[in-house]
């Protein structure tokens, strides 16, 4: 009765106060408006905090008042912040799990995204740009994986304008997000215990609960942790535990030999779902993610009915990417991030050193090339990209010069930025897509493998060849026969040997 009370509070004085505070910045926006209540209260890093949750959406080309009533979402939501290094800015990522008048869990589809109850308001404080999350997100999902849902909003908290967001889904285990299978207690034999896993590499702290590879990290000195992201590390299973752990095993074993096969004769291709694998470096490479592959990075499978394969991603920590920071030498547009050489490169014990085995696989380079090739021609093209820069921008327009009235950071040192400091939005823009054309004119000139020698190329190839001729053993032609072996001759050279059995 006493959060119910609260909240019902926080509704009637903390939306009655939020007019007067903000109308010297925002009067309207193209984009939705969020409004958080919290009665007053600090919102911490952890635990959340129950506030009331608002947002106001007339829909696409009408525009969003402050003084409209929150039409797409009235209720409550628990609070917190988040982030590891980004916790030092003012302008604060937020995880919010929508909650009932009795701070119980409940779903909604918020924006047109699927329904569920866990969210991230994502800052974006590092990228002045405003949109290199959301291009990452929008590539990722491009070469058709799984990337998080996000759309542009505008943030008041406590009648305080907060600035322009996204609002996004948090990676989980979901029909619209992870889609794998469910992983319960029970699930401890046969196939349901072969999946859904998600297992996340990151930074790692005394606390974090996962299992330790039978191979080092790129550190040299201790051996790949990965750790445990569903299911929870309270509720995982031993039996789970045991099996995913030697699954991981049997992948590396693969991974890491000479010729790429285990003991059991299994090629590490076999493991994985291969164009995830080349996707997940192609982002990370384009980009020159500077916490690439090391932090924030999530690999999942689901039942081996399913597939059973693993897949990598999805992706999400993306602001040190495009140019934006001297990390592991993320400004210049030249190298390969996958290698961790250059200098400022760090936490290098929750790097893996399976990139480095793959990219001196022929299978792994050719399908990379193809892979390539194909997205270049198509959302890749950089006339493809600089057209959803100026789209986006043209979106944000008014909401980013908000944005920066509040946190006037253009023209700034706010981070490990590249001197010289672009001074407008205008050369953000400008910094950003010069970096963006100098990293595809490297990657075009360095990108390995031959596309004409994909095994997937191949094998559509064999399916198309004709059929010349059909022959008995003997090389004679003759009509098939039941029971009795003939020769195939196809317009390649190649033959077949078949029996028809009645």
């Amino acid at each position: 009765m006493t959060n119910k009370f609260f909240t019902l509070l926080v509704i009637f004085f903390g939306f009655s106060k939020f007019n007067i505070v903000n109308s010297q910045i925002l009067y309207n926006s193209n984009l939705p408006i969020v409004i958080i209540n919290t009665g007053g209260a600090y919102i911490p890093d952890e635990p959340k905090i129950p506030v009331n949750f608002q947002i106001i959406d007339n829909g696409v080309g009408v525009l969003n008042n402050i003084n409209d009533f929150p039409n797409h979402y009235n209720g409550f939501c628990g609070i917190e912040t988040r982030g590891n290094s980004t916790q030092g800015f003012d302008k604060k990522t937020y995880s919010i799990e929508l909650w009932n008048s009795n701070n119980e869990d409940t779903s909604a589809s918020l924006l047109g995204m699927g329904k569920e109850e866990d969210w991230i308001l994502h800052a974006m404080v590092i990228d002045k740009s405003q949109v290199r999350i959301p291009f990452s997100f929008y590539l990722f999902q491009r070469m058709g994986h799984y990337a998080s849902n996000w759309r542009y909003v505008e943030l008041i908290i406590d009648g305080d304008y907060r600035g322009l967001y996204i609002l996004c889904e948090k990676i989980k285990r979901d029909d619209d997000r992870v889609d794998i299978a469910k992983l319960d207690d029970d699930d401890i034999y046969g196939d349901s215990l072969t999946g859904g896993y998600i297992l996340r590499l990151d930074w790692l702290g005394y606390y974090s609960q996962g299992f330790s590879s039978n191979y080092y990290s790129q550190s040299g000195y201790f051996p790949l942790f990965y750790q445990w992201y569903y299911p929870k590390a309270d509720n995982i299973q031993i039996e789970q535990e045991n099996y995913i752990s030697d699954w991981f095993n049997n992948f590396e074993s693969a991974v890491f030999s000479s010729d790429y096969h285990n003991y059991l004769g299994n090629r590490y291709t076999d493991y994985i779902n291969l164009n995830s694998f080349v996707d997940f470096l192609i982002i990370n490479e384009f980009s020159k993610n500077s916490d690439g592959y090391k932090l924030s990075s999530y690999l999942h499978k689901d039942r081996d009915k399913n597939g059973g394969k693993l897949n990598a991603g999805p992706i999400w920590d993306f602001d040190q990417t495009y140019g934006v920071s001297l990390v592991c030498s993320n400004d210049d547009p030249s190298g390969w991030t996958y290698l961790q050489n250059q200098s400022d490169c760090e936490d290098l014990m929750s790097m893996p050193m399976w990139w480095q085995s793959m990219m001196q696989d022929t299978i792994f380079q050719n399908r990379l090339k193809c892979r390539w090739d194909n997205f270049r021609n198509t959302f890749l093209h950089q006339d493809s990209i600089f057209y959803w820069i100026k789209t986006d921008t043209t979106l944000i327009s008014d909401a980013k010069s908000r944005n920066f009235t509040k946190w006037p950071h253009i023209g700034q040192q706010i981070w490990i930025e590249p001197s010289p400091i672009p001074q407008s939005y205008a050369e953000e823009i400008i910094a950003l897509k010069s970096w963006i054309a100098n990293r595809l004119d490297w990657l075009d000139l360095n990108m390995p493998g031959n596309c004409d020698y994909d095994i997937t190329n191949i094998e559509e190839q064999a399916d198309k060849k004709e059929l010349l001729i059909v022959t008995d053993i003997l090389g004679k032609k003759n009509k098939v026969k039941v029971n009795i072996p003939f020769i195939e001759i196809y317009d390649d050279n190649s033959f077949k040997k078949t029996i028809l059995f009645d």
